[in-house]
C-alpha cells in the first residue's frame, strides 16, 4: 500500500477513538516520517479528500471517509457500519 493509502487508514482509526490525527499520530501508525506524513496530507487536501483549518488537526471530509472505510478489509467494513435501529413496529 501507499503513503496515501495508510495515512487514510490511520487517520480512521483515530477518528474511531476521538483521538486528533495530526501528523505524530499517524507517523506512529503507520511507521514512516513526519515528512512522509505531511506530503501524503497534503495530497489528500488537494484532492479534497481531507480538511484542514489553520493549526487544528486535519479530519477526513464524507468522501474521505467513505474512502476509508472502503479501503477496510471485508471484516473490519462489517464494524465500521453503524447498527441497524430496531424497528418500531412492535
Amino acid at each position: 500500500m501507499n503513503v496515501d493509502t495508510e495515512v487514510l487508514r490511520a487517520m480512521l482509526r483515530l477518528a474511531r477513538r476521538c483521538d486528533d490525527a495530526d501528523e505524530e499520530a499517524i507517523a506512529v501508525r503507520i511507521g514512516g516520517s513526519r515528512a512522509a506524513v505531511r506530503a501524503a496530507l497534503r495530497r489528500l487536501d488537494a484532492r479534497g479528500i481531507i480538511e484542514r483549518r489553520g493549526e487544528r488537526p486535519p479530519r477526513l471530509t464524507m468522501a474521505g471517509l467513505a474512502l476509508a472505510v472502503a479501503l477496510l478489509p471485508p471484516q473490519a467494513q462489517k464494524k465500521a457500519r453503524p447498527a441497524r435501529r430496531p424497528s418500531r413496529a412492535a
